[in-house]
């Protein structure tokens, strides 16, 4: 090993462990119910229930224009972006399901 990879190394090593020590430098918060918890929750429910539809419907309109323009494998393409679309609608429910099913 030469000597600046030991230096980075140690550096790295350093920080983690003064992170480790004085975690309120690293605004780490507890194992409650945190800020962090409820960002984590908000961004994914508006993954779910905004960007997975929004993505579920460009895909049609793409698999569409593959279909107009004449392309043989839009049918193959458009079958699978309805299957992944209505998994994408359904997902709060499946989702909801699994949260009921572990008892959270």
């Amino acid at each position: 090993m030469n000597k600046q990879t030991f230096w980075c190394v140690c550096l790295i090593m350093g920080i983690a462990l003064f992170f480790t020590f004085f975690p309120e430098f690293a605004f780490a918060q507890g194992w409650g119910a945190s800020g962090f918890e409820s960002k984590l929750n908000n961004l994914t429910s508006s993954l779910i229930n905004v960007v997975l539809p929004a993505v579920s419907i460009l895909g049609l309109v793409y698999a569409a224009i593959l279909a107009t323009t004449g392309d043989t494998g839009a049918k193959q393409r458009m079958v699978m972006i309805i299957i992944a679309s209505i998994i994408g609608f359904l997902a709060p429910i499946i989702i909801n399901w699994f949260k009921s099913a572990s008892g959270v």
